[in-house]
């Protein structure tokens, strides 16, 4: 379906007025200037202590209130009507040390905040049902289904600059390939009110099981990582190494819902799951290769017993490394870093465009790694190994309104602070939460 976006967002609310889109920026300079990710006009630095960070937990079945279950307790199960179906533990860590647990009812991936920061969304992932919620309370404000019966959620939203219109990543019932129809396995982007999460719209995202997203030039670009995986004939599960039909990053017109550009990154075995942007020629896109226990083994060699288990991954399945890619329209996918370097991307997770200083920062939880990528060059400014400052499996990233430091927390615990620009510790500033397990994080 193809929607004018001007006419949508009207007809959202009678007091909404849209701004007129900035054109596409022609070179790195004029993107840089429009600023990190959302090319918008980026708002004045707030106090550090104003600041909360926002973790899905993975895992509440796992944490305990005096001696019971989250879902026992009426406080923090407070959003919670049906115990049996998939629920996460959304924490809220202020900054300055307070911190605020609730469950919410979805299988939540990420979370998104409006810019006002009136409401926030807990983004299902592969599971039917998107939640909202109140980031002061957590409160649970709405509940609504995916677009069609079957379909799963991406895990990824993003919010448009008008505070009544959230985007969501959508995925198609999985089912092996049909015979000549790869259409039928595209997945969409539904266009949704802030405050019900009701459907307003909805494009097709030109790729297979879509995930992270990003608007880019003033709401004007969408940008979306889309896996690329299919079960093999006659399963409907997805097989260790993966079956990638095609991989691939997609840029949608958010007036038309056409597509720009399509930029495909494998056909084989490597998935294509996170991104970052800051225009059309600063897109950072990480992919993910997966294999077996003894596949890793045989690839690490002897530093496998050093780095021991990987919580970050299931059962019998190991993270392989995978170089993260820049995109430039025009040019082909460029590999991020030297051989070395690309031997650390495992798992590559969270991805962040950091506007003020033009570097890519990417966490590797599988190999406890963050790196810093010069956004120009695509080259490896940073490899820091954070097991010695004390933070194991580094997986969310996210830049905090200060604008000067950025977060970066662990996979089960801990809130790590850096400078942005230097990447020193600021170890004052660290804070000590358990989060249950969580990929991605966001400050508002």
């Amino acid at each position: 379906m193809q929607f004018d976006r001007r006419s949508l967002l009207a007809g959202a609310a009678s007091a909404v007025v849209t701004t007129p889109l900035a054109g596409c920026a022609t070179n790195g300079a004029a993107n840089r200037a429009d600023g990190a990710e959302r090319a918008l006009t980026p708002e004045p630095a707030r106090p550090l202590s104003a600041t909360s960070v926002y973790v899905p937990g993975y895992m509440p079945n796992k944490a305990r209130a005096n001696g019971l279950p989250l879902s026992a307790d009426r406080y923090f199960a407070r959003n919670i009507s049906d115990p049996d179906r998939p629920f996460r533990l959304l924490t809220r860590i202020g900054m300055d040390g307070q911190t605020r647990q609730a469950l919410l009812p979805a299988a939540g991936h990420d979370v998104e905040i409006s810019p006002d920061r009136s409401v926030g969304v807990l983004c299902g992932f592969e599971a039917a049902d998107q939640v909202a919620f109140d980031p002061d309370t957590l409160d649970l404000t709405a509940v609504a289904p995916p677009v069609s019966q079957g379909w799963r959620g991406g895990g990824h939203a993003a919010y448009l600059a008008d505070n009544k219109t959230v985007v969501m990543s959508e995925r198609a019932p999985r089912q092996s390939l049909r015979l000549g129809n790869v259409k039928s396995h595209h997945g969409r982007i539904t266009i949704r009110d802030v405050d019900t999460l009701k459907i307003r719209g909805s494009y097709s995202t030109y790729g297979i099981d879509p995930h992270d997203i990003r608007l880019i030039e003033n709401d004007r670009y969408l940008v979306i990582a889309n896996y690329g995986s299919l079960p093999s004939p006659g399963n409907r599960r997805l097989d260790v190494p993966r079956h990638v039909h095609e991989a691939c990053v997609t840029i949608v017109d958010m007036d038309s819902g056409k597509l720009v550009d399509k930029r495909i990154t494998d056909r084989r075995r490597s998935e294509l799951r996170h991104l970052a942007a800051g225009g059309l020629d600063r897109i950072f896109a990480i992919q993910a290769r997966l294999g077996s226990e003894a596949d890793l083994a045989r690839e690490l060699g002897w530093k496998s017993e050093v780095l021991g288990a990987d919580i970050t991954s299931e059962p019998s399945i190991a993270y392989m490394a995978a170089a993260t890619l820049k995109m430039a329209k025009g040019k082909a996918p460029k590999r991020m870093g030297g051989r070395q370097d690309i031997a650390e991307m495992r798992h590559g997770l969270s991805i962040r465009y950091d506007a003020k200083y033009d570097q890519a920062l990417a966490s590797y939880p599988s190999a406890h790694r963050l790196m810093v990528f010069d956004a120009a060059s695509g080259s490896v400014l940073h490899s820091i190994d954070t097991r010695g400052m004390g933070l194991k499996y580094p997986c969310g990233i996210t830049l905090l309104p200060d604008g000067v430091h950025y977060a970066v927390t662990g996979f089960w615990e801990n809130l790590f602070v850096f400078e942005r620009g230097s990447h020193r510790l600021n170890r004052e500033a660290c804070l000590y939460p358990v989060f249950f397990g969580h990929s991605h994080i966001t400050a508002a």
